[in-house]
Order: structure tokens, then sequence, then C-alpha cells
């Protein structure tokens, strides 16, 4: 089970990249209709989607919640697996 658990981890790892990536590419609105951004939003939009209530005034903090809910879903499992 630990090595499951390690590679959810880094998966978790990978996906925050992503998810930065997407943010950084979003700030240049050239940017938006390339094919690495249309990547990226149909890897991120799902999760994001999630959180879009977290908008305060045109800033959305979607991308923050997201990946702290990934780290604790990571570290719950790490803890009920006792790692």
């Amino acid at each position: 089970m630990y090595i499951y658990i390690e590679a959810f981890g880094y998966l978790i790892r990978i996906y925050t990249y992503i998810i930065l990536a997407y943010v950084l590419v979003g700030y240049f609105p050239e940017a938006r209709g390339s094919k690495i951004y249309q990547i990226l939003a149909r890897l991120c939009e799902p999760l994001l989607n999630v959180f879009r209530f977290a908008t305060v005034s045109g800033i959305s903090f979607a991308p923050i919640l997201a990946v702290v809910f990934l780290e604790v879903l990571y570290q719950l499992m790490r803890v009920i697996y006792g790692m």
C-alpha cells in the first residue's frame, strides 16, 4: 500500500505543477488560444470548477484551494495508512 500512496503523492505534485503552468499561461491573453493552454485547461478545469465559488473581486482562489485540497487528501491517506 505504501507504493500506491507515494505514487499518488507524486501524481499530486505533477498535477500541482500543471495547475501552476495553467495559471501562469493564463496571464498572457495571446497564449489563451494556444494548443498548450487548451491541453492545460482540459486537465485543470474539472477540478478548478469545483472551487470556482472562491472568487473575490474578480480574483479566483480556485487554484490555491485545489492544491490545498489535494495536499490535505494526500496527508489524510498517509495518516490513515500509518505512514
